[in-house]
């Protein structure tokens, strides 16, 4: 049976630079979606960038990328688990992808991509009222991973490529 699951995230990073005669702040937001479709991990998402320079003038300027998206194969993912760090009172929750190989994230990270802290996982920001579907979206998630590992010869009524009944 195909697996089917998706999974709201958004990121937050932001920088300053400060002059003799201005300062300007940089502020990028990735709103994106998960989606686990089968034997493949799709990862969208759409950057937006709000530039504040504050000078011998104020100006704001907004841009909005296109959405990007990147495809993973499922056996690409080593596993995924939801950190919830009860240290940050208010803070959301944690996704946090495992990779199986070093080179899976390239294509997520990079510019107008995503900053990975460790080229191995992958952590995105979640809203709290996810909670309930990021844990469905683990689950999901590990059940493909484990039926990438065992192949079809492991699906529901078979033991070893043979077919079983219970009664």
């Amino acid at each position: 049976m195909p697996r089917s699951a998706a999974l709201p995230f958004s990121l937050r990073r932001s920088s300053e630079v400060l002059g003799a005669a201005q300062m300007t702040t940089t502020t990028e937001r990735l709103h994106g979606l998960l989606r686990l479709h089968g034997d493949r991990l799709v990862i969208q998402w759409r950057l937006t960038r709000k530039t504040e320079t504050l000078g011998k003038e104020i100006r704001t300027d907004e841009e909005m990328d296109p959405v990007q998206e990147v495809v993973l194969p499922v056996r690409a993912i080593a596993g995924a688990t939801v950190r919830r760090p009860w240290w940050l009172f208010g803070a959301g929750l944690r996704l946090a992808l495992t990779a199986a190989d070093l080179q899976a994230f390239d294509g997520v990270a990079g510019k107008g991509g995503m900053k990975l802290s460790h080229p191995a996982e992958l952590v995105f920001r979640l809203r709290r009222r996810d909670a309930l579907a990021a844990e469905e979206f683990t689950a999901e998630l590990a059940l493909a991973v484990a039926e990438q590992s065992f192949g079809p010869a492991s699906a529901p009524g078979m033991l070893g490529g043979v077919e079983t009944k219970l009664d």
